[in-house]
């Protein structure tokens, strides 16, 4: 079941959750065959994570559960470092991983217990049996929920985490489904950018189909450590704006600082500009690479 972006809901009936910046898994445990981790599209990821596999082994099934794989650093997830994990499948790069990057998994919904479905239980009689369950251990964890949506989005906040989702405490499960009963809201982060380049798009480039955004760099010699690049959030006449504007300040030569990857497939037609035009940018987090996550263009400072 997923969750629909949204504001904030208010009223009664709701209940708010962290929400993990993970990798969504279900947890099927039997009585006794062994534990699979199944992904939203099928991966199998019980062997990639038998630290995970392990803690779930020790819980008495069967039982469905619901949840995200999470990979935490200084306190707070870290997608990168999940991202580290997750695509790791030679056994001896995995068992470095479990031991380098642990992961545990995050169970905030149970589907199953015994013969019996719960999708059809609504979710508060389903978190009272998941909470009954005492599951926690290493590497397995049943995180909090608040009575409070506004105090949950004010806790992660402050935590620095992703954002919440909010529950309705009636809702039932429903498998596949994008429901309006389970409300997504991000915490995002603004960065004051400068244009560095830009992608053009349209009939003989009248467009922008994305700009090369980077931060000065010390000393202040005009060079850009590149950040990433923004197009989400543009509107069209805004694209043919910013493109004719960016046209007038074209360069022959990158402003990015010298080595800097761009990250763009081979034969892509960019444009660099002198680095005068300033922007802000929504974004998830900071990458250990010193790349904005998930930049969304807000528009140009002054």
């Amino acid at each position: 079941m997923l969750a629909t972006a949204g504001p904030l809901p208010s009223g009664t009936g709701w209940i708010g959750e962290v929400k993990w910046d993970g990798a969504r898994a279900v947890a099927y445990v039997p009585e006794a065959a062994p534990v699979r981790l199944l992904g939203r599209s099928g991966v199998d990821f019980t062997g990639r994570f038998p630290e995970v596999a392990d803690a779930l082994t020790e819980v008495c099934g069967p039982l469905v559960l619901d949840g995200e794989l999470v990979v935490m650093r200084s306190g707070v997830p870290s997608f990168a470092a999940l991202q580290g994990r997750i695509h790791r499948t030679r056994p001896e790069a995995v068992r470095a991983g479990a031991a380098a990057v642990p992961a545990l998994y995050a169970a905030f919904d149970l589907l199953h217990t015994g013969l019996r479905s719960l999708l059809d239980e609504p979710y508060a009689r389903r978190r009272e049996l998941l909470e009954d369950l005492e599951l926690e251990r290493p590497h397995l964890r049943v995180p909090p929920v608040w009575d409070s949506v506004t105090e949950a989005y004010g806790w992660t906040r402050e935590h620095r985490l992703e954002g919440v989702v909010a529950k309705r405490l009636d809702s039932l499960y429903r498998p596949g489904a994008r429901s309006r009963d389970w409300t997504k809201i991000k915490h995002l982060r603004v960065a004051d950018v400068v244009i560095g380049g830009w992608l053009p798009g349209g009939q003989a480039g009248e467009s922008v189909r994305a700009v090369l955004v980077g931060v000065p760099t010390p000393p202040d010699d005009g060079r850009l450590l590149f950040v990433g690049s923004a197009s989400n959030g543009m509107v069209t006449a805004e694209k043919r704006a910013l493109a004719a504007a960016l046209r007038r300040l074209t360069v022959p030569m990158s402003p990015f600082t010298t080595g800097a990857s761009l990250g763009l497939a081979r034969g892509t037609e960019v444009r660099f500009v002198r680095p005068e035009l300033h922007a802000e940018v929504e974004f998830l987090e900071l990458t250990d690479s010193d790349r904005l996550r998930q930049p969304v263009w807000r528009g140009l400072r002054d």
